[in-house]
């Protein structure tokens, strides 16, 4: 008997599989059909009908994907596509709208705009910024609350007639520390002496590691790796005394490592894909426990006034040693991370543009005796020192990467906009630097005569427009101390030496891919090696 006739034959199981799969393809194009819908629906909603009901709210920045938003973009160059945006915008500058990761942040690039993002310390707060930090840095809930709870008016220490939280004085405290004044002067000594101290050719050839000495008269260093060691171990000196070192001498050294990382920190990376970052902050964590498990009088006579200050406010409200170490590491890298930056975009554009390095050294000599630098005061007079402050503002436009950032906490109207609460306000420093109508032509070009041709170049300092440390109460309470430490050591570094480039390298580029706090970082790979030489006496000026 056979069974052939009841088997399906070749061309029936053709057929049904071409039924199948046409009714496959069928389903996959009702699915897709479905998604692009809800897809364009979702876009004509988010693009075009809600910004007509809403006329009151900043426009936003399309895009394609609701989950991603422009977080790639975002992450690859944050200010490039912020300009993009506001071209956009026809460059209109009204606040705007972008959408990273699922974060909406309302973008102000009016400079009265963001005045009133500074003033409006009610409704828009920084305070959520630094708690964020202390909560990915391990700080407790607890420890949080405690510090950023209302203290007494009438608490012994550092006064708070406004009853202000211990989180919020301590800024108060350092401003105390930092403007100019007899304060202030204690680590301006401090500082020239270390610099009198340390810059010098046998210090170089002993202390770096990385310094190679062809001659007795001749050393040669990477220019952003000294420059970065150089001020990190200085800013350390300033604020720690030795004590510090003699408790962990490769602090500074995880210090680097760390900071050319911190933008995983400020986009809150998870821990196992950041090891490179969260090993050396640890360290610098532990280390820092360590120290203030040393004997008070072991450590706090080198200390500035404002560590020990720190420590007396915190204990007084119950901080423990391992919330008082990440509260001090978090100061420690808003001591360190700019002015190592600084110094070495300083130094490479004086480098590519002798003249202004001939100004620097001929109005910077009275303030040395030999060369020996003694008087502290003379470089920071703009009056005196013309070409050396346009030179320090100048450099901080053009190597200026940060962003004010405050939380909305309420519903809150800037710049003529209702930006919603839960939102984030963001100030992009240098979109405002590199606006032409301010500025003038060529802002991508290093000229830092665009503040000493015309009055109203004269007056750049002062304009709203100059954003270089934030603003409002958040201003960096460090940026007259970070003046003169650059300057000086600028200052006497070409008092004393000869510098040049070895070789031709090309101007270096700066990583544009990586949020800072303050001043951009060079792209990997793009340091290069200088040679220091002692200037002849018959250089050094009289």
């Amino acid at each position: 008997m056979s069974f052939a006739k009841d088997l399906p034959s070749h061309t029936d199981l053709v057929l049904q599989r071409l039924l199948f799969t046409l009714q496959a393809n069928a389903a996959l194009s009702r699915g897709l059909f479905c998604v692009l819908l809800v897809w364009a629906v979702w876009r004509c909603w988010k693009f075009t009908i809600y910004p007509k009901l809403h006329p009151d709210e900043p426009k936003e920045l399309p895009y394609l994907i609701p989950v991603l938003g422009h977080g790639p973009a975002f992450f690859k160059d944050s200010n490039g596509l912020l300009a993009r945006a506001r071209q956009h915008f026809s460059n209109t500058n009204e606040p705007f709208a972008l959408t990273a990761f699922g974060h909406t942040f309302y973008v102000v690039t009016h400079a009265r705009h963001s005045a009133e993002v500074y003033k409006n310390t009610e409704s828009l707060s920084f305070e959520e910024f630094v708690q964020t930090l202390m909560r990915v840095n391990g700080s407790d809930e607890e420890t949080i609350r405690t510090i950023y709870s209302p203290a007494s008016a009438h608490k012994p220490g550092f006064p708070n007639p406004e009853g202000l939280s211990v989180g919020v004085l301590v800024q108060r405290m350092h401003v105390h520390q930092l403007h100019p004044g007899d304060s202030m002067f204690v680590l301006q000594n401090k500082a020239r002496d270390w610099i009198n101290r340390k810059l010098s050719l046998e210090g170089l050839a002993k202390e770096c590691k990385y310094s190679t000495s062809p001659s007795s008269t001749r050393v040669e260093v990477p220019l952003y790796e000294w420059t970065s060691d150089y001020f990190v171990r200085l800013g350390q000196y300033i604020y720690f005394g030795d004590v510090l070192d003699h408790v962990d001498p490769h602090y500074p050294d995880a210090y680097i490592i760390f900071d050319e990382l911190i933008w995983k920190m400020l986009y809150q990376y998870p821990n196992y894909l950041c090891r490179d970052m969260t090993a050396p902050r640890d360290h610098m964590i532990a280390s820092l426990k360590r120290y203030y498990q040393l004997p008070p009088d072991e450590r706090r006579g080198q200390a500035a006034w404002i560590i020990n200050a720190m420590e007396d406010e915190m204990r007084a409200i119950g901080v423990d040693n391992d919330n008082l170490a990440i509260i001090v590491f978090h100061l420690y890298f808003a001591i360190n991370t700019n002015a190592r930056k600084t110094s070495f975009w300083m130094l490479t554009h004086l480098m590519r543009n002798p003249e202004y390095m001939a100004a620097f050294r001929a109005e910077t000599a009275p303030a040395f005796r030999g060369n020996e630098l003694v008087d502290i005061s003379h470089i920071q007079d703009a009056t005196k020192c013309p070409t050396v402050d346009a030179i320090w503002h100048e450099t901080l436009r053009t190597s200026g990467w940060a962003a004010s950032v405050r939380l909305a906490t309420r519903d809150v109207v800037i710049g003529g906009k209702l930006m919603r609460q839960g939102n984030r306000v963001m100030v992009p420093h240098r979109l405002l630097h590199f606006d032409e109508t301010v500025f003038g032509e060529d802002t991508a070009s290093w000229r830092p005569q665009r503040w000493l041709d015309t009055e109203e170049g004269r007056k750049l300092p002062s304009s709203p427009s100059w954003r270089p440390f934030g603003g409002g109460r958040t201003k960096c309470s460090g940026r007259f101390l970070a003046k003169f430490v650059v300057t000086a050591f600028v200052a006497t570094l070409l008092r004393r030496f000869d510098i040049e480039a070895i070789g031709e390298p090309p101007m270096p580029e700066p990583d544009v891919g990586r949020p800072v706090l303050g001043i951009i970082s060079v792209k990997e790979g793009q340091d290069y090696r200088v040679a220091i030489t002692e200037r002849k006496n018959g250089d050094v000026d009289a």
